[in-house]
């Protein structure tokens, strides 16, 4: 897989109307480092330490593209131009993912929690939500999975970047992209063209797509469709809240969950259980969060996850053919 499903691009310097700027070395590091982190706060982004050299050099890169000198000029136009503030979230979110990321966590949802959702939701479709899908692997991952193992689902996706969604919606990608995907599901699910892969149609058609900004917008959001899943990815992006944010949005994730609905996040992001009433499981997966079944329905529930829930092979993403081979 291409990088986060994009195009890696070099930094380049450009100019506006003729006018050559100074490179991005020669612009005092403290003044970008400080208008970078405000632009962070406008955005409601977290600046940590190990990520705030990266916001600097995403504003020196969109800098360079816009002629800009001045990093103050830049923060006080970002709050008026919505393209220009949407280019810097490109450039400061990191879209590093590829189809069947963690095969680990692939494997928990194909033999755990998949199976058991099937059986609760009696053939209804399951509810499931990829919220911060950059360019779509996440979801059509899911979509692959679903289709392969016949289990009937409604996905969701969405994600903070317009262009992020653009191309999740154009459904093609490189050999990167694919590097864990396994030939048989590469020949089944996609038509090579060139050097790029397309997503069959149908699968394409099965994931529906929405911009959302988690650390502004309010959930749940039923009239769009943002509420009552029983699955929710949320994974490498709660890396990006403030504290504040993410005490708020992991009450809103639990919230969109159904009745036993299962969230998955990534092992980098900060834990949730102490903002929110999840039940937690520790899988060979990672930790994995759960909301409760209702009071009057626990006597009778199932445990949030089998003894067996915690092996992994790291092949899942492949045929069973070809894991055994």
């Amino acid at each position: 897989m291409q990088r986060g499903g994009t195009k890696i691009r070099e930094p380049r310097l450009a100019s506006e109307a003729g006018r050559s700027i100074r490179p991005e070395s020669t612009i005092d590091a403290s003044i970008t480092d400080a208008v970078a982190a405000e632009i962070a706060r406008q955005m409601r982004l977290s600046v940590t330490t190990s990520r705030s050299p990266a916001l600097a050099a995403a504003v020196q890169r969109v800098m360079s593209r816009h002629g800009i000198t001045d990093p103050q000029r830049l923060r006080d136009r970002i709050a008026a131009d919505g393209a220009l503030r949407e280019e810097v979230l490109n450039e400061a979110t990191v879209r590093e993912t590829h189809f069947f990321r963690d095969s680990k966590q692939f494997e928990l949802l194909r033999h755990t929690i998949l199976p058991r959702l099937c059986r609760r939701r009696a053939g209804a479709p399951a509810r499931i939500w990829s919220a911060g899908c950059a360019s779509g692997e996440e979801p059509y991952s899911l979509a692959i999975l679903c289709a392969e193992d016949g289990y009937p689902a409604r996905i969701s996706a969405s994600d903070i970047s317009i262009r992020a969604i653009a191309e999740a919606v154009e459904a093609e990608y490189g050999e990167w992209s694919l590097r864990d995907t396994g030939e048989y599901l590469k020949r089944r699910y996609f038509l090579q063209c060139g050097d790029r892969y397309r997503l069959r149609t149908d699968v394409a058609r099965s994931v529906r797509f929405t911009r959302l900004n988690l650390g502004f917008d309010t959930l749940p959001a039923p009239d769009r469709g943002l509420a009552g899943f029983d699955l929710i990815l949320c994974r490498n992006v709660l890396v990006y809240l403030d504290a504040a944010d993410l005490m708020r949005v992991a009450e809103e994730l639990f919230t969109c969950l159904a009745e036993g609905g299962w969230l998955l996040t990534a092992p980098t992001d900060p834990p949730l259980w102490k903002y929110a009433s999840f039940q937690t499981a520790t899988t060979g997966a990672g930790l994995v969060y759960r909301k409760p079944m209702h009071v009057a329905r626990q006597a009778g529930a199932e445990r949030v996850f089998p003894t067996d829930a915690s092996r992994a092979t790291g092949n899942e993403a492949r045929h069973p053919k070809e894991n055994s081979r």
